[in-house]
C-alpha cells in the first residue's frame, strides 16, 4: 500500500466512524452492547381472592350425610335434597330429578344423572330415552308405574341434579350426593339393582369408572346385587351398542330368577 493509499483508507475509515486503533484482543460490540435487566415484578391490578373450594367439598360430603342420616323415609330424603343448597349442581338446575315409580319395589333401576329433559320433567328418565328404557324393561317382564304392582319398578337418580351442559359431575358434586343415594337404597330396601351408567356402581359398588368395563360384571352395594349397562339416552346415540345392553339385561333377569322375582 502506498502512502497515498493508506491516508485514503484512514480518511474512510474515520468517515465510517473508526475512532480506535486496532487492539490485541478483539471485542464484540454487539454483546456489550446488549444491556439484560432483570424484568421488575408488576404488582397485579387486582388482589386474588382466597380460594376455598379446598374445604367445599369435604363440608359439603358432611352436610350430605348429616342431612340424609337424619330422613326416615323416601318422602323425606326428597324433601331434604329439594332444600339442600351445599350442592352446587342445585343452583343450576330447573327440577329435582331423585325418584318415582314404585317406591316399594323390589327392584331398583338407578339412572347416573338427569340430562336435559329430565331437568325439565323432574322424571328420573324422560322423553325418548324413557320409551327405550320401557322396552328394555318389558323384555324382562318389568314395568314403569307408579302403583305398588309386583311388576313396576323403583326409578332413582344417583346424581339427582343435571350438570350445566350436561357435562359428567365432578367429585365435590358426586360427593354431596352420595349419602343421599345411599340412604335412599338402605330406606328402600330393594333386592336388586339395575344401573343404568357407570356412576352407580362406581361410587356404591366399587366397580370401574366405564360402563364398557363395568357392565356384566355383578357388584354388591351392601349386601344388594348391582348390575350396570348402557344408559337408554346412550343407546340412542350409539344403537350398535344395544346388543350388549341385551346381555346385560339377559343376564339381569336370570339372576331375578335365582332371587324368586
Amino acid at each position: 500500500m502506498t502512502p497515498e493509499q493508506a491516508a485514503a483508507a484512514l480518511v474512510w475509515l474515520v468517515e465510517m466512524g473508526a475512532d480506535e486503533i486496532v487492539s490485541e484482543f478483539t471485542i464484540d460490540r454487539f454483546a456489550a452492547s446488549i444491556v439484560v435487566e432483570k424484568p421488575k415484578a408488576v404488582a397485579p391490578l387486582f388482589a386474588a381472592p382466597v380460594s376455598r373450594t379446598a374445604t367445599l367439598p369435604d363440608q359439603a360430603a358432611a352436610d350430605a350425610a348429616t342431612q340424609a342420616a337424619s330422613c326416615n323415609s323416601l318422602e323425606a330424603l326428597s324433601q331434604a335434597l329439594n332444600y339442600f343448597e351445599a350442592n352446587p349442581l342445585r343452583k343450576g338446575a330447573t327440577k329435582l330429578s331423585f325418584i318415582e315409580g314404585n317406591l316399594q319395589s323390589s327392584i331398583l333401576v338407578l339412572s347416573d344423572r338427569p340430562r336435559n329433559e329430565e331437568d325439565k320433567s323432574g322424571q328420573v328418565v324422560s322423553a325418548k330415552a324413557r320409551v327405550l328404557l320401557q322396552a328394555m324393561l318389558a323384555a324382562i317382564g318389568l314395568n314403569i308405574g307408579d302403583e305398588p304392582a309386583p311388576r313396576n319398578v323403583m326409578l332413582m337418580n344417583f346424581i339427582p341434579w343435571r350438570p350445566p351442559g350436561n357435562r359428567q359431575p365432578l367429585e365435590n358434586e358426586i360427593a354431596a350426593c352420595l349419602p343421599f343415594a345411599a340412604r335412599a337404597i338402605a330406606l328402600a330396601g330393594p333386592k336388586l339393582i339395575l344401573s343404568l351408567g357407570s356412576l352407580g356402581g362406581q361410587y356404591l359398588g366399587g366397580g370401574d369408572a366405564s360402563i364398557i368395563r363395568q357392565r356384566g360384571k355383578w357388584l354388591k352395594v351392601g349386601d344388594i346385587p348391582l348390575l350396570a349397562t348402557l344408559h337408554p339416552d346412550e343407546l340412542l346415540k350409539a344403537p350398535t351398542q344395544k346388543k350388549l345392553a341385551w346381555r346385560d339385561l339377559q343376564n339381569f333377569k336370570a339372576k331375578m330368577n335365582e332371587v324368586g322375582l
